[in-house]
């Protein structure tokens, strides 16, 4: 029979995961927010940022945490990139939110498809400094990788959020969330907005990416899925309009995981997860956080 320190050391390593399942599930969240749209290979480019942080490591000797910056980088020109080509030119016409899921969804299977090419379906890991250092607090044990993955995941939802709020720039994303309409009439350039908003989403999948790879030892082309899978929950779990709910509906999320799989099987977590998430669905529709509409 496994102990209860057993129990809440799983616990606890899935509430971490928690935590970067709400920094991916922000990205989504943005662009949700001032789009309408959904991005279906947010997942693949979270992929991306996981291969990132392996061949900057294994090339060049980079410390994880300095590749998170260059994924973030990356992952945010080929955001941008993406928007122009794949999602600027139908959004706005009859049907773009649709045509914005095909899209996405064909870049989905192509950023797999050309992963699969170069990489092969084999799952990959990475050594690094902190995923052999263990730090104990109360008898429950966890990695420094896990530790700074979590800090670091909080810490990026946090600037993004005062960013949000204080920035310029922040407040126009902001604008055109509520009303991109009346932010066009104000003079704010709603296509750009969408643009940095994009870029800025996927960037956070990219360094998501990036702190997974430091402990999770299954760098592989489908990897993405799991994770698009999990930040919807997370999203929907959370509804729009609060940021820091996202972070609570993640922690919620990964909790949820950790009993599943120390309770039952490690199967029968996503059941446990669903299972809550469609009766929080059918009581509160908006999610835990978000404001129902009102019909006027």
């Amino acid at each position: 029979m496994i102990e209860w320190s057993a129990y809440s050391q799983l616990i606890i390593s899935y509430a971490i995961l928690g935590g970067v399942y709400a920094l991916t599930a922000l990205g989504l969240s943005l662009i949700w927010g001032v789009m309408r749209a959904v991005n279906w290979a947010h997942g693949d480019l979270l992929m991306l940022g996981m291969y990132t942080a392996y061949w900057m490591v294994l090339l060049l000797g980079m410390d994880p945490l300095i590749a998170a910056i260059v994924a973030f980088c990356l992952l945010g020109a080929l955001g941008g990139i993406i928007h122009l080509i794949a999602i600027e030119p139908v959004i706005e016409k009859p049907g773009g939110h649709e045509a914005t899921l095909l899209s996405t969804l064909g870049i989905s299977v192509a950023i797999e498809s050309i992963a699969l090419i170069l990489w092969s379906p084999s799952p990959r890991s990475y050594d690094n400094i902190y995923k052999g250092i263990y730090l104990e607090l109360f008898g429950i044990r966890t990695s420094l990788a896990e530790a700074i993955a979590f800090s670091l995941s909080l810490i990026a939802i946090f600037l993004v959020d005062q960013f949000m709020k204080r920035s310029r720039l922040g407040k126009a994303i902001r604008a055109v969330s509520q009303n991109p309409i009346g932010a066009r009439v104000v003079g704010i350039n709603v296509s750009r907005i969408r643009l940095f908003t994009f870029s800025l989403g996927v960037a956070l999948a990219g360094v998501a990416g990036v702190l997974v790879s430091t402990f999770y030892p299954n760098i592989r082309p489908l990897a993405g899925y799991v994770w698009d899978i999990a930040s919807y929950v997370v999203v929907i779990f959370a509804g729009l309009g609060s940021i820091y709910g996202v972070i609570i509906s993640g922690l919620i999320i990964g909790v949820l995981e950790g009993i599943g799989t120390v309770m039952f099987t490690n199967a029968f977590r996503h059941i446990l997860v669903y299972s809550v998430f469609l009766v929080v669905l059918l009581l509160k529709p908006e999610g835990l956080f978000g404001r129902a509409l009102r019909r006027v």
